[in-house]
């Protein structure tokens, strides 16, 4: 009886000692929650904000930095632009926009049209987007995007969500007849 009493006191000693660091593990949860819960409503007004810029924009077949956003969207990597994202690329000739998509980034270049993008790119390798010999600034794996006025590099994430955002954005934009 009295080993039984000792167990008893000892589990309630714990069950007591305990018990604030459970609530502190519900409280994280909850935390964890309500970041989710916004991050899902920034992502649902991006779409809504995206879609809307999207139809107002005449099908030119030229890229925007809505077009891309759009273009992530679709291919479902959950785009969020990087602000004071640094210059990676000064040969580019300008500078990136940049999305956290996909578990990775998307480095994207918007030039007036091809040609301005051709004259810039026409000299970089095709593999890593950066100039010949080069050592890419870019974390591997990634791939390097060229269509019409626009290129792109696409960074990190799983091959998946790399192939992704390649075919929407190799997929090009719709020109008005």
């Amino acid at each position: 009886m009295h080993d039984r009493k000792i167990r008893l006191v000892r589990t309630r000693v714990a069950v007591i000692a305990l018990a604030p660091l459970a609530a502190l593990g519900c409280g994280g949860e909850r935390a964890r929650e309500e970041r989710a819960q916004a991050e899902r409503k920034e992502l649902a007004r991006t779409e809504s904000t995206a879609v809307q810029a999207i139809a107002a924009l005449p099908a030119t077949g030229l890229w925007t930095e809505a077009h891309v956003l759009e273009r992530l969207l679709r291919a479902g990597v959950a785009p969020r632009k990087v602000d004071g994202a640094t210059d990676a690329a000064p040969w580019m000739q300008r500078k990136a926009i940049v999305f956290a998509a996909g578990g990775g980034e998307v480095h994207a270049w918007i030039y007036r049209d091809s040609t301005s993008r051709r004259a810039v790119t026409d000299g970089l390798d095709a593999e890593t987007g950066t100039p010949r010999g080069m050592v890419p600034p870019f974390a591997a794996p990634m791939v390097f995007i060229m269509q019409n006025n626009l290129a792109a590099v696409v960074t990190g994430g799983s091959e998946t969500n790399q192939e992704r955002i390649a075919l929407a954005l190799q997929a090009g934009l719709p020109v008005k007849p």
